[in-house]
């Protein structure tokens, strides 16, 4: 079965406008550009590093849009999956009959939110997103909100129920279970990672790419370390990876990433702003902390010594 993500994909940021409210698709369109130059493989759109748990409906659909309408610009395609989503049904199945309608290549779900760690809720919410359009469906499974009593096999045959499901983004450490729903599923499932720390490990376990928040700050690392793993050169690709950690490390202790995980967006947008002259404005206080002008530049100095490329 053809896959549709192999390789690289940044969860990309959503620019909001200086004013708050609205997405300002002019820089989407430089965000765009910016990662087809540097060669990813695929968009990851409206996860949490996207903010779309605290953007409007309407915002989530601007966006998404946008990055569409910019990939037309730039004659460029590469997948697009876009994660739909929402406390309500409702939003999510709006969102999803979006996506579709604008040419996005799939769609991506967490389990409900009010509905955590309960894999019958889960299946229930996706096969209403499943049935709601013909885009592949792709399963966003976060550690903390897993079905801990599921393994495997009880998670593959319960998602037998849910239409068009063609895949996972596993944010998750156990890569033992990754390997399981790899394995069990006999090549049908685009299975990709998501702790970007841990990217190569993931490709040594059977993944199919990556998606993850840093990517967005430097793609043509990431690339480098998918590329050399792909073509064997184990060696490079971990000394690779060594190098993002390095990167990762200061990003999670600048941004107080043990107190919020989502935190880490206010770094990507500050370094998008600082090192790439790129007009994200900043993340919303609903989703991180808001960094002072001293803080952002201790930020950007303990970076000086990384490959942030």
């Amino acid at each position: 079965m053809a896959k549709l993500l192999k390789g690289i994909a940044p969860a990309l940021i959503t620019p909001f406008r200086a004013e708050g409210e609205g997405v300002d698709v002019d820089v989407v369109d430089q965000l765009v550009k910016f990662h087809l130059d540097a060669g990813v493989h695929g968009f990851y759109l409206c996860g949490n590093t996207g903010e779309g748990f605290n953007a409007s409906v309407q915002e989530r659909k601007d966006m998404t849009a946008a990055v569409m309408a910019a990939m037309e610009r730039y004659g460029k395609k590469i997948p697009v999956i876009v994660m739909v989503a929402a406390l309500d049904i409702n939003d999510a199945i709006a969102l999803a009959k979006h996506a579709e309608s604008v040419g996005a290549d799939a769609i991506s779900s967490v389990v409900p939110i009010d509905k955590p760690n309960d894999l019958d809720a889960a299946v229930t919410f996706w096969k209403a997103l499943g049935e709601a359009t013909s885009l592949p469906l792709y399963v966003y499974w976060i550690a903390n909100t897993a079905d801990k009593k599921a393994d495997a096999t009880t998670f593959l045959n319960a998602m037998k129920a849910v239409p068009n499901f063609k895949g996972f983004k596993f944010t998750d450490t156990n890569f033992y279970m990754f390997e399981q729903l790899m394995t069990k599923s006999e090549g049908a499932l685009n299975g990709v990672t998501g702790p970007d720390e841990m990217m190569g490990a993931g490709l040594f376990m059977g993944s199919d790419g990556a998606i993850g928040s840093t990517y967005n700050i430097h793609p043509k690392l990431a690339v480098r370390i998918y590329e050399a793993f792909q073509t064997g050169d184990i060696k490079t690709a971990m000394a690779l990876q060594k190098d993002m950690n390095k990167t990762i490390e200061i990003l999670i202790r600048h941004c107080k990433c043990s107190e919020k995980g989502t935190n880490i967006v206010a770094g990507i947008k500050c370094v998008y702003r600082r090192k790439y002259g790129l007009a994200v404005n900043y993340a919303k206080p609903a989703t991180a902390l808001t960094f002072s002008e001293a803080e952002e530049e201790a930020l950007m100095a303990e970076l000086e010594g990384c490959t942030v490329e």
